[in-house]
């Protein structure tokens, strides 16, 4: 891309030597990190997830084939392959999914295949569920029904 041109005079020497700069060679791209959706055996989609941030409130229904994250509040009903309800988030409402994983509050019903219930969670509501984890301290009030 850049490289030295032939020089005939003398009188331009001291300026080409200023404007001289070594040839630039490309380094090859390096490979992305693997995401924490990809590579593992239980993950759905390995594509980005759609995000429902801290201070964000949506009021209605939400779709999506892949994952979604939330970490504000949802009133509606929820339908994803892969939910990730996270510490500050909250849903109220049905949550519909291949696998939920909650860290935050879920009032309401969930319907599921795979239910993480993390330490601080709450869940009050029934849940459908086909396998369940609760860890230590997670709290679910309402009905278990097995798929």
């Amino acid at each position: 891309m850049f490289s030295k041109k032939p020089n005939d005079s003398e009188d331009n020497s001291s300026e080409n030597s200023q404007n001289q700069y070594p040839e630039y060679s490309p380094e090859p791209a390096a490979e992305p990190e693997q995401s924490v959706y990809e590579g593992s055996s239980n993950r759905i989609n390995p594509t980005k997830p759609s995000i429902i941030s801290e201070g964000f409130e949506f009021v209605g229904t939400i779709t999506s084939d892949g994952v979604l994250n939330i970490s504000g509040v949802i009133k509606g009903k929820v339908t994803a392959k892969s939910v990730l309800v996270d510490s500050t988030g909250l849903v109220e409402g049905e949550l519909f999914s291949d696998q939920v994983m909650v860290k935050g509050r879920v009032l309401g019903d969930i319907n599921c295949d795979e239910l993480n219930i993390g330490p601080l969670a709450e869940v009050d509501g029934s849940v459908s569920y086909e396998s369940v984890h609760i860890q230590r301290g997670g709290k679910i009030k309402g009905h278990f029904i097995k798929k």
